[in-house]
């Protein structure tokens, strides 16, 4: 008949000063040492699936919207396209002759990059815009330029000081323009909604309307806005935006000096990344003229364009969006999971090995044999007597 010697209490340590019962206090001590490391394991295993619950839970709620920024390190380079474009013939002016010239070819050229001050909050923004005539070369291919910077809330992509400023000449000074509206980059998590978008040739915050999410492009799924501008008088916010010529060259008679204004319209199409906020492609249609009212008949168009992204500005927008998509999924989404599944099975795990642990002790303190066919007890270890043969 087997018999199971219990390690508990005083019974164990008279075991264990017995001579003869060496080899018992040894086994004894040996079980104890087990239990305990079986104890400590369950409670470590359980504080780390604890730890894991935690931050699950913090990931998404917490730590992720203060953790998800605008990268403080930007070169990007978009090339935009239109290709019967209108613009006016600097050659027929020259000559005493306001003149558009039409079906010309138009390549746009966007550099934005970060510069200072940018630091954990922010980041500067500085982007050079240049419209370039595809069918010529060299200085004679300049339509126009323009420089710009604005300083971004790299969490909220919101406008922050110091204020933004607009360079259109090289020799003169830049204007500072303030601005609430979004630019270059809209909000994480954009909605189906209305925002503020800044337009820089109009140098206001316009609305920008949300129109459908139809649109895919590399598996994103994309939100389409559109913003309607004017046509607006840009002359009473900009002292520089008219031309003063004699009447003969806008086609009236007479030579008496006559002043035409600059207006500016735009319908401006824009696809954003709703999670990232990134924007994949922008298409413009604009047009300025120099006019006496919106309606002059006599009316000089001096830039007329239809844009849109090349193909290689498409798929490094689409690469970039998609790569802040995915760490931002992966903070939000998957590893919330992940962390929520090892916490729950690392916790069950430990209070396993715990309940495991304390039942051994509750047999030892019983001396209930569960293997036992009819349930008995054992005998008590300190009535039994154990000698030591050779």
């Amino acid at each position: 008949m087997a018999i199971h010697l219990g390690c508990m209490g005083s019974a164990a340590s008279q075991i264990a000063e017995n001579p003869r019962n060496a080899l018992v206090g040894s086994y004894c001590r040996t079980m104890a040492a087990g239990r305990q490391v079986r104890w400590w394991l369950g409670l470590g295993l359980i504080g780390i699936g604890a730890a894991a619950l935690v931050v699950a839970a913090l990931l998404p709620t917490y730590l992720m919207p203060r953790l998800t920024r605008i990268p403080s390190d930007i070169h990007t380079e978009a090339i935009s396209l239109a290709d019967n474009a209108s613009v006016i013939d600097v050659g027929a002016g020259l000559a005493g002759h306001m003149r558009t010239e039409t079906g010309v070819p138009i390549k746009v050229q966007t550099l934005v990059v970060s510069a200072q001050p940018t630091d954990a909050d922010r980041v500067t923004l500085v982007a050079t815009t240049r419209l370039l005539r595809s069918d010529r070369d060299g200085p004679n291919a300049m339509v126009t330029a323009r420089a710009e910077a604005v300083t971004l809330s790299r969490t909220t992509s919101e406008p922050v000081d110091p204020v933004g400023q607009i360079k259109l000449e090289v020799d003169k000074p830049a204007d500072r323009v303030s601005r609430s509206g979004f630019q270059y980059h809209f909000p994480f998590d954009t909605q189906k909604q209305s925002y503020l978008y800044f337009d820089t040739t109009a140098r206001r915050d316009i609305p920008i309307d949300y129109v459908d999410d139809d649109r895919h492009e590399g598996g994103l799924r994309l939100l389409h806005f559109r913003q309607s501008i004017g046509p607006i008088n840009l002359y009473p916010e900009q002292p520089d935006m008219q031309m003063t010529l004699p009447a003969s060259w806008w086609g009236l008679p007479g030579e008496q000096q006559t002043r035409f204004d600059l207006h500016y319209s735009n319908t401006r199409d824009i696809w954003v990344e709703p999670t990232s906020g990134a924007i994949v492609e922008q298409r413009e249609h604009v047009r300025r003229f120099l006019a006496r009212t919106v309606d002059d008949p006599l009316a000089v168009t001096t830039l007329e364009i239809r844009t849109r992204f090349d193909e290689q500005s498409l798929a490094e927008a689409v690469h970039t969006a998609r790569q802040a998509r995915m760490l931002i999924r992966w903070g939000n989404l998957y590893a919330p999971i992940l962390l929520a599944a090892a916490g729950i099975a690392m916790v069950a795990a430990g209070l396993l090995i715990r309940w495991r642990a304390t039942e051994v002790d509750d047999r030892d303190i019983t001396g209930v044999d569960d293997h036992h066919p009819d349930g008995r007890k054992h005998v008590p270890v300190q009535d039994i007597s154990v000698e030591h043969r050779l």
